[in-house]
């Protein structure tokens, strides 16, 4: 049986804020396998950013554990886990976080070139997966919402990550752009390539083979 892509085991995050302790975590755990898409679903505020921001390594828990292809990431030190996050997880944000003066191309190599990687072929495939073969040199300014969101997708996948995580990646667009979303996202799965998504699209969601639902921080059964 494959390895778990991802394994967040009794994960706990908690701030103080002033004499009250806030846990925005509480015991979470979840496992996630290659080839799986998991919807973690939420109020504002229930902690879905927060876990997005420990399994992608943005954040340290308080206290638990979580690995990713088999490695501790816990464990690591601060210089190893910025190289492990920047090769192994991929990142796909509501705001896009386009570089406006890049075009497509060079956007999407960034990741690549800051791992001191030069992979035009790889930029170039991926930008024809999610159907920008013909806006290699355009900036970002010319594009749409939903053009843009692809962008960003590629980009995520450009280092070959294990594993992809979404937050509301789909919030800011119209339905036509998020139904093209959905279906790259559909593509990925059949890659092997475990995915996060972050969401209050509850059609979003039920298109994920599992829904997660978190409230004040802990696992809703």
């Amino acid at each position: 049986m494959a390895e778990p892509v991802l394994q967040a085991v009794n994960l706990w995050r908690s701030y103080q804020r002033g004499s009250e302790t806030i846990h925005a975590l509480a015991g979470f755990s979840l496992a996630i396998e290659p080839g799986e898409m998991v919807a973690i679903v939420g109020r504002s505020g229930s902690g879905k950013t927060t876990f997005l921001n420990q399994v992608g390594c943005l954040d340290r828990p308080t206290k638990g554990k979580i690995i990713i292809g088999g490695t501790d990431v816990t464990a690591l030190p601060e210089r190893d886990l910025i190289a492990f996050r920047r090769d192994e997880i991929g990142f796909i944000f509501q705001l896009f976080y386009l570089l406006p003066t890049l075009t497509v191309a060079e956007n999407v190599a960034l990741p690549a070139l800051f791992a001191r990687r030069k992979d035009p072929r790889r930029v170039k495939e991926l930008c024809e997966q999610v159907g920008l073969a013909d806006r290699l040199h355009a900036l970002p300014g010319t594009l749409d919402g939903g053009e843009m969101q692809r962008v960003a997708i590629a980009r995520a996948l450009v280092n070959r990550p294990r594993l992809l995580l979404a937050d509301e990646p789909t919030g800011r667009l119209e339905r036509r752009s998020r139904d093209v979303i959905l279906g790259i996202f559909d593509e990925l799965k059949q890659d092997g390539l475990g995915v996060i998504v972050a969401t209050h699209d509850l059609e979003q969601a039920g298109r994920c083979d599992r829904q997660i639902e978190l409230r004040d921080g802990t696992l809703q059964s």
